[in-house]
């Protein structure tokens, strides 16, 4: 295997046997970093419990397709290389690619034996879906932004979330201790995916909590920070804003996102969702969908929230997304996305470019993506199984791989 060529999951012989031999079987104690996530991460819900949000009964809405090559399409890299945008695509370890243009197919590729029906794991793009989701009761004034969790949820006093406002959760500006070190078995986030149900538990972890709901109120106030001050990046931020919506709705997460939004777009199939011991939606990073239906998620929101006929989300909540960002509260954060765009923000759990295409999108680790460019009247998709969790050079690559193929559509 190498960074040009990267081996597929069939190569690796992952899950490949029946039974696999113990060296090629992708279990709870070794799937989500390095080669097993090549099968993985299109394997998701048989590693760790999903419950399903139902598609509906409604007709799959039919894209138009225009088939264009634009693998040849030349740019240069984070290391000054000139590269083509299919070469992006081999070295980040793509399992599949769609880009929309004018709401017509003109790319849709698949690689390490992904097929058009499989769902992905989306790790944090399903950030900005539960956000999406957030608006709706915004819109409705059942959730307040400016109010405090701890009105909505008892169980966060004494906690950092006490005082906290649901736009700084939105926001990701929470003044909480919690660190996002994917590679650090002590971090918060490791202890996180414990309680998520996403790791093998071993010994030194006994004292984790067996629910995410029991984990979330323990999490205690930064002492250098001050909630809206700055942005610092905390997947718990989504789970807790999720589990405020199951509160306020009396509606447990995936079923209220099917209600909301699944059920409303014309998806392929069902979406899935992690989920904890007890039945907790793993919000901030456990959606699994497959390649076109992410692209209806895409599309929607290029479009102002109208899809499909209907107004899914409100455009008021999108058009907040894309011009209410803290541009202040961003540049004070060490976040490595700060210094790739100085003119952007996150706001609403999505990222803002602040480039001359007003383009936004969703990230996640290992390589996931939703690009969505109004300039350029333009979406990309990009689901892979990358085997380090974040590697920039490669986020950065396909960012700049994405603007190029924008400014040659445009």
């Amino acid at each position: 295997m190498s960074e040009q060529n990267p081996s597929t999951a069939a190569e690796l012989n992952l899950m490949q046997s029946f039974p696999p031999g113990p060296e090629h079987r992708v279990t709870l104690a070794n799937w989500s970093e390095g080669p097993p996530v090549r099968w993985s991460f299109m394997h998701a819900c048989e590693l760790v419990p999903g419950c399903e949000a139902h598609r509906g009964y409604g007709p799959v809405y039919d894209f138009p397709v225009d088939e264009q090559d634009i693998n040849d399409i030349r740019f240069e890299s984070v290391s000054g290389e000139m590269i083509t945008f299919g070469e992006m695509l081999g070295r980040s370890y793509a399992d599949s690619l769609l880009v929309l243009h004018h709401g017509r197919i003109i790319s849709e590729q698949y690689f390490n034996g992904m097929k058009p029906h499989y769902r992905h794991l989306m790790q944090s793009v399903s950030k900005s879906l539960v956000a999406s989701l957030a608006g709706i009761f915004i819109e409705k004034k059942e959730l307040d932004p400016n109010e405090v969790v701890s009105h909505y949820l008892t169980e966060f006093k004494g906690s950092a979330y006490e005082d906290a406002t649901i736009q700084q959760v939105l926001d990701m500006t929470v003044a909480v201790e919690y660190t996002e070190d994917y590679g650090n078995p002590d971090s918060h986030v490791t202890i996180h995916e414990t309680a998520a149900g996403w790791r093998a538990r071993k010994a030194e972890h006994s004292h984790v909590p067996e629910s995410q709901y029991l984990f979330f109120p323990e999490l205690k106030h930064r002492a250098d920070m001050v909630h809206g001050e700055k942005f610092h990046y905390v997947s718990a931020n989504t789970d807790v804003l999720a589990w405020i919506l199951e509160r306020i709705t009396g509606t447990r997460f995936t079923t209220l996102f099917e209600q909301e939004i699944w059920q409303h777009m014309g998806a392929q199939e069902n979406a899935a969702m992690l989920v904890d011991a007890w039945g907790g939606a793993a919000a901030s990073g456990g959606f699994n969908i497959t390649l076109r239906d992410l692209g209806l998620f895409g599309l929607m929101m290029l479009n102002k929230g109208f899809h499909n006929g209907q107004q899914i989300i409100p455009e008021a909540f999108i058009h907040d997304t894309r011009s209410n960002g803290d541009i202040t509260a961003w540049l004070k954060s060490e976040d490595e996305f700060v210094k790739f765009f100085p003119k952007g923000s996150y706001r609403n759990q999505f990222w803002i470019t602040g480039n001359n295409h007003d383009a936004f999108f969703c990230s996640g680790i290992h390589g996931q993506h939703v690009y969505m460019d109004p300039t350029a009247d333009m979406v990309i998709v990009k689901f892979s199984s990358q085997p380090a969790a974040l590697v920039m050079s490669m986020v950065e690559n396909a960012l700049l791989g994405f603007d190029a193929l924008s400014k040659s559509l445009s």
